[in-house]
């Protein structure tokens, strides 16, 4: 009698021991499938680095987040996840993986915030099961590798379910308006994507609250009303800045944040309007890389002319101002995109390229590509869901298994039919939105399997193993196509299946009390063998596509070797001539779009002017503005190539009032004239650009 209570508290604590080691293996996972080889001499997002790049140059540019440094024309995006990495950027030295550091260590971070929420009401071992499977979700580990700051606005919505959950356990509201203003924050990383798990928030304290009903309903408009106010702090700030104090607000139609919210970065994402490309923006004439520019031997910039001056200098800080752009640091150069394939894929109604997101439907997030990316666990989820309903049962009701129900299906549903059916702009990361509710739930599901071995033991093995064996042979089916893979994913995972299954048949748990633990551990890993090796392919990539984040190995036919680093390319004949010739105070060189300008910044730490932002579509320079910095002096030198319909006013005056600049080796004698119709259609050879001269 007295060696009973001894055994038990001696598995226990054996059984602890395994917890914990398993848990710390988990981290340890996550961590090096984030962290190895983080950025790996790259800025990641070319467009958000230069952001970045351009608000260390002073604090008006840091708080409007302007692009540029002389801060003609914001990023597209809202301010606060730059406003972290500049910070990591300026203690650290500007690099990529300094940029990249923030969301790797929110990444790290939202592992142990999606154990703890699923492990108060459901277990050790369903939170460290959801843990494990965020751990190895491919799309959020590729997205949480690069520069793309979605990484951040998922950890900062996981602190908010978190509060949102502890409003219901503790039934004080006062963390209800904490988790408001925490959506607020993600809203100020990604606008209105932070809006889509507030469903499921506000439901959980809605129904599971201990409070009456109106006490329930003031308390959530109360915290509406914190989540509105937080949420539009910024942008009626910048609306109610006059525009000349400020940069133009990018991708907005009338230079109003509030118009960008509803506009490009709100109905653009749900309904197509127009064409887009794989960029999510209105096609024009497709925009090489700027490895396009001239680079044979033997190329050399003409002398500077008499009027230009010496050599230029570094720009000096403005007085004043803080902080400054650190120096660049050696051996960290990133690098410049590879060329475009010549044969691009065809547009697909989402947003981008077919072999990118798919066609909409039901079926879109089971189909590739997307299955790829966050496809891997919903086939358990959705029956999952329904298990765990009918485990958590109702007399008595676990209120706070339910609010937990009720919060990650209100997370998943709406981010899962947006993503499924949406036609606007659309891109394969954005499945990183479905990483933690999808996690979450699949702890929650092998607790509920577990609860189903025990009280009917025969109906509750076969269903369990009924499920896992179709997850599995999904898994396996789409991964057909990539022969050197397919066959060790099919042997491991069928064994680790076979193997729980055995260990979870009814007889045998009565031999030892960790066997269903192990077998459902089984399971769990069976599940996980795919997409944990999507993962590892993912941070072992050695070229990954840095502006907009994929999962898994490098793309067939793609080339293994990265381009010259920035450091070499700076060498090019056309940028040396724009370095010793552009005025010092002023751009570098102007282009119609962001694609064109973030290399060069990159490159030289140089202004470099955009007419048009990211696309080229918006009014930042019109010609009257162009002929006033071309009058100061402030510009000088305009990279223009033929852009149809776009900004076609300023391509004219072009012709008309400067001369193009012949280098040896890169002549246009005579520029072609710009086309009378609609602009060129994708997939049209680029032009070769013309570098234009202009002086008053």
């Amino acid at each position: 009698m007295n060696g009973k209570p001894a055994i038990q508290r001696n598995v226990k604590w054996e059984g602890d021991i395994l917890f914990v080691l398993l848990l710390s293996l988990t981290l340890a996972l996550g961590v090096f499938l984030r962290f190895y080889r983080l950025a790996h001499g790259s800025y990641g997002n070319q467009y958000y680095a230069a952001t970045v790049q351009s608000m260390l140059t002073s604090w008006h540019n840091f708080f409007f987040a302007s692009f540029e440094p002389l801060g003609s024309v914001t990023v597209d995006k809202p301010p606060l996840g730059f406003w972290v990495q500049a910070v990591f950027a300026y203690f650290l030295g500007f690099s990529g993986f300094a940029l990249a550091l923030p969301q790797a260590l929110s990444g790290v971070f939202s592992i142990l915030t999606v154990f703890s929420l699923v492990r108060r009401p459901f277990g050790n071992w369903a939170g460290l099961a959801a843990a494990l499977a965020l751990a190895v979700f491919p799309v959020v580990v590729s997205t949480e590798r690069n520069n793309t700051i979605d990484g951040q606005l998922i950890f900062v919505l996981l602190l908010a379910a978190w509060m949102f959950l502890k409003s219901v356990y503790t039934g004080k509201a006062r963390y209800l308006y904490i988790g408001g203003f925490l959506v607020g924050l993600g809203f100020n990383i990604k606008m209105l994507q932070a809006l889509l798990p507030l469903p499921g928030f506000c439901a959980v304290y809605f129904f599971i609250a201990p409070q009456s009903w109106w006490k329930r309903l003031q308390h959530l408009i109360g915290m509406g009303v914190v989540l509105v106010v937080v949420s539009l702090s910024w942008a009626l700030v910048v609306d109610l800045t006059p525009p000349d104090m400020r940069p133009y607000v990018g991708s907005s139609t009338n230079n109003s944040v509030l118009e960008l919210i509803t506009g490009h970065n709100g109905i653009a994402r749900l309904i197509r309007r127009e064409p887009v490309n794989r960029d999510g923006k209105v096609p024009s004439a497709p925009v090489p890389p700027v490895q396009s520019l001239p680079q044979q031997s033997g190329l050399a910039p003409q002398p500077p002319s008499p009027q230009s001056g010496t050599a230029p200098q570094p720009p000096s800080p403005q007085s004043g101002i803080a902080p400054q752009l650190p120096p660049p640091q050696s051996g960290i150069a990133p690098q410049l995109p590879p060329p475009q394939s010549a044969s691009m894929p065809p547009l697909g109604r989402g947003g981008g390229p077919l072999d990118e997101v798919g066609e909409p439907g039901v079926l879109r997030l089971f189909r590739a590509p997307l299955f790829y990316e966050g496809g891997w666990l919903i086939a358990l989820v959705l029956p999952g869901m329904f298990l765990i309903l009918t485990q958590i049962g109702w007399k008595p009701l676990r209120r706070d298994q339910l609010a937990s129900v009720i919060l990650w299906a209100g997370w998943f549903f709406p981010s899962a039919i947006y993503m499924s059916f949406t036609s606007g702009i659309m891109h394969a990361y954005y499945l990183v939105m479905l990483g933690a509710p999808v996690a979450a739930l699949t702890g929650m599901t092998l607790w509920a399997m577990a609860g189903l071995c025990e009280k009917h033991s025969w109906a509750g093995w076969v269903l369990n193993a009924i499920l896992v064996l179709c997850v599995v042979i999904l898994q396996i089916y789409h991964l057909r196509t990539y022969a050197v893979y397919v066959f060790a994913v099919g042997v491991v995972a069928l064994f680790l299946y076979l193997l729980g299954v055995i260990l979870l048949f009814p007889p045998s748990r009565s031999f030892a009390a960790m066997f269903p633990k192990i077998g459902l551990g089984a399971l769990l890993c069976a599940m996980l063998v795919a997409p944990g090796l999507w993962s590892l392919l993912t941070a072992f990539n050695p070229s990954p596509e840095d502006n907009l984040p994929r999962s898994g190995p490098m793309a067939r036919g793609q080339a293994q070797d990265r381009p010259l680093p920035l450091a070499q390319q700076s060498t090019d004949p056309l940028l040396q001539f724009l370095l010793a010739n552009a005025p010092i105070d002023g751009y570098l060189v102007a282009t119609l779009n962001a694609k064109e300008a973030a290399p060069l910044m990159l490159i030289t730490h140089r202004a470099v002017l955009t007419f048009g932002g990211f696309s080229g579509g918006d009014n930042v320079v019109d010609v009257t503005k162009l002929e006033e910095l071309v009058k100061t002096g402030r510009l000088k030198y305009v990279l223009w190539r033929v852009a149809g319909d776009q900004k076609a006013e300023i391509g004219s005056w072009l012709s008309r009032e400067c001369r193009v600049v012949e280098l040896v080796g890169w002549r246009m004698e005579n520029p072609p004239p710009l086309p009378a119709g609609p602009g060129s259609q994708p997939g049209a050879p680029p032009q070769k650009p013309i570098l234009y001269e202009c002086v008053p």
